[in-house]
Parts: structure tokens; sequence; C-alpha cells
């Protein structure tokens, strides 16, 4: 019997508007996110990825769009301090910092590259991750990150499937309108909120693939979906392609996504220098086990030229 009816595999229709190296690309929302945005900067894509931080949840993703958009500079007032640290419900703790004019200039160096780079982009991916949205309870705004405040500081709440579709029409309209060249692909995380249950992470996640499906028909060619969360879910339902805490994608899920992802979106005529450049990444990450003769020097380097000599010949 054949082994690939051990599994169910559905088709997805390759992008009619596909990824050059001339290209500029911008990724925002989740751990998903993060991942495939370096995989395309490890590979020489000129890519940004989440100015604001990972974050999951749409409003959040909206208030980053819109505060990029409109160059928002934030002030020592936007800032709260907590364990010694400054930092902002809008961002990822990566932008927290004992010194407050530190994090100020982290923040606003990186709205400012954000919005230089938005008019300029051809791909904008969102990502999101939930449909529960933490609501900072002094201001009644949605965190974008929580920095480990006590709970009580917050009151979570699933946003209804019609304030889902709202904010991801307002994502939609504020990058047409900064940039009416770019496409927009939005995604669903494939990594599941357990915290939240089994039963709300479905109807969170559900909530989400059927706002973007409104948004899509909206749209039409404007906007994508790429099904990530259907691919981990249904193509790869086996807990051996599942990381050790049966949560997030395993090394090979990742892969497998991945391939998929660049068969949908990168044109053919970058998959040459995909493989020439992944082959020299690897080179130069490799490590000796002992300490390596001169011969042995001689031909890894020789090896290496021979990978950028032929890199720069393709570009």
């Amino acid at each position: 019997m054949n082994a690939e009816l051990f599994r169910t595999t559905f088709d997805i229709p390759e992008s009619k508007y596909k990824i050059t190296y001339n290209e500029h690309l911008m990724f925002i929302g989740s751990c998903f996110s993060e991942n495939i945005a370096g995989r395309m900067k490890s590979l020489k894509f000129n890519t940004l990825a989440n100015p604001f931080g990972i974050m999951f949840n749409p409003l959040s993703i909206e208030n980053c769009l819109r505060q990029v958009i409109n160059g928002k500079l934030y002030k020592p007032e936007d800032l709260i301090e907590y364990n010694d640290k400054w930092l902002s419900l809008d961002h990822h703790g990566d932008f927290s910092d004992i010194d407050r004019q530190a994090c100020l200039e982290k923040i606003n160096m990186a709205v400012q590259d954000a919005n230089t780079a938005i008019k300029d982009t051809s791909f904008v991916f969102i990502t999101l991750g939930t449909s529960v949205v933490y609501f900072y309870n002094k201001t009644g705004l949605p965190a974008g990150n929580c920095h480990k405040i006590p709970a009580n500081n917050f009151t979570p709440r699933r946003i209804s499937l019609q304030e889902t579709v709202n904010s991801l029409d307002n994502i939609t309209r504020m990058i047409s309108e900064a940039n009416h060249n770019a496409h927009i692909i939005f995604t669903v995380s494939p990594i599941r909120h357990w915290k939240d249950g089994a039963v709300e992470n479905q109807r969170s996640k559900s909530t989400l693939i059927l706002a973007i499906d409104e948004i899509c028909r909206k749209y039409g060619d404007k906007v994508g979906y790429f099904p990530a969360y259907e691919i981990m879910n249904d193509e790869l339902r086996d807990y051996r392609f599942y990381a050790g805490d049966m949560l997030h994608p395993s090394a090979t899920a990742v892969e497998y996504i991945w391939d998929i992802f660049k068969k949908t979106y990168v044109d053919a005529s970058c998959h040459e220098r995909i493989i020439l450049t992944d082959k020299l990444n690897k080179a130069l990450a490799h490590r000796f086990e002992h300490t390596p003769s001169a011969t042995e020097k001689a031909k890894f380097d020789e090896y290496v030229d021979g990978l950028r000599k032929q890199l720069d010949s393709i570009q």
C-alpha cells in the first residue's frame, strides 16, 4: 500500500504574485512569522520582522501597524516601570531596558525603520496566534505583551468575529493606503494556545480563520491566506511532528511548512541562489571537531570561496 495513503494532504495553489530577490518583505505577528522571517533573512532576502516584537492578537498587530504608518514618536509617559525595567505594553520584552531613554531609543528606531520599509514593501505577511486579547485595566487598551505583570492588572477577552473582521479590515486598509502595491498574506499560527484550554483554543483559532476568510473575499487578489495551521493539524497530525512540549512544531515540521511556503510564494528564479546561500550558511556555521590540518583548512576555504563565486555569478 502507498505510504501516502496513511495521511491526508491537500493542494495549496501557488500564488500568482511571487517573491524575488528584488522585493522587500515584512513579517508581523507570532513566533511562526518570526521563524519564516528568519529563514528569509538567512537567505539574504530584504526582510524586516516584527518592529514591535512578537505579537499574537489582531488588535495589537493593528496598533503596531497604525503607530508604524503614522510614525509615532514614543515618549517617556508611554512607558511603565516594572521589576526595575522600563517597558511598553505595546511591545515585546526585547525592547525593555533598565534605562528609560535606552528603551525609548530602541522603540523609536524600530518605528522609524518600519515606517520607511513599509512604503517599499512588496509583501506583508501577518501571522495571527489568538483572538484572546488582554486589556490593561488602567487604560482599557489591548496589551501586545503583559511582561509577566500580575494578571489582576489585565482583563482577558476573546474578541468577537465581527471585532476581528473589523481589525483585519483596518489592517488591510492602512497597509493599502500606505503602499498600494503591497500584497497582504494572512496566516494563523500552527502553535496551539494551550493555556486557554483545548476548546477555547479551537474557538479562538476558528474566529481568526473565519475573519481572514471574510477579508480575503472582500479584497480579492489584494489579500491572500497561507494555511500553516491546516498543514500542521491535518497533514502533520502526528505527535512525531511536535517538539518536546507537544505544542510547538518540531524541526521536521518547520522544514516541511517552510518548503510549502517557498513553493507557494518564492519565484523559481530564486531557487538556485537559495540553495547556494543555504550551503554557504551551513559551511560558515561549521565547526571542526579537531584542529584542522593545513590541507583540510585549505580545502574548506576553497569550498567556501567556490560557493561565494557561484553566488556572485548569479546575483
